[in-house]
């Protein structure tokens, strides 16, 4: 019996032997697997950050010439109009009210929404007047053909 329980010793000391070298080479292909996903890691980082980086030059760019083409038409707007009224061709207000001029913004918004006002008074005015007018005809139709004007 000797025999066999070396022989099962031998066995089982070489069985533990190569589980021992298997564990050690699935421990080992585990850390590189794993340093192999943090450069992955590492390089998407490094690629999100230059591509910020080149969205927000692109912005700033954007932002900068934006900036630069808006002061250009501001000057060239405002040298036609310092022209024009240095020659005198600017048009004044219509003055149908002798009025000072308006200081604020305030007043000139006030000032706008009277205008708007007055604007839409006389507009409804002229809406019923010619509804007025259209009825006034149809009833006139109407009567004319003995129909009731207000069709019952």
């Amino acid at each position: 019996m000797t025999v066999e329980t070396d022989v099962l010793a031998e066995a089982a000391l070489r069985f533990s032997e190569s589980i021992r070298a298997e564990r050690t080479s699935t421990f080992d292909a585990l850390a590189s697997e794993r340093q192999a996903a943090l450069k992955i890691i590492e390089a998407l980082r490094a690629e999100r950050g230059r591509r910020t980086q080149q969205a927000s030059g692109r912005f700033v760019f954007g932002v900068a010439l934006g900036v630069a083409a808006g002061i250009a038409v501001i000057y060239f707007v405002n040298q036609r109009a310092s022209d024009e009224a240095r020659l005198g061709l600017t048009a004044g207000p219509a003055l149908s009210e002798p009025e000072a001029p308006l200081a604020s913004v305030g007043e000139r918004i006030r000032a706008a929404i009277t205008d708007g006002q007055r604007a839409a008074k006389g507009r409804e005015d002229e809406l019923w007047q010619s509804y007025r007018k259209r009825v006034r005809e149809q009833g006139t139709g109407d009567r004319e053909q003995g129909g009731d004007p207000y069709g019952m």
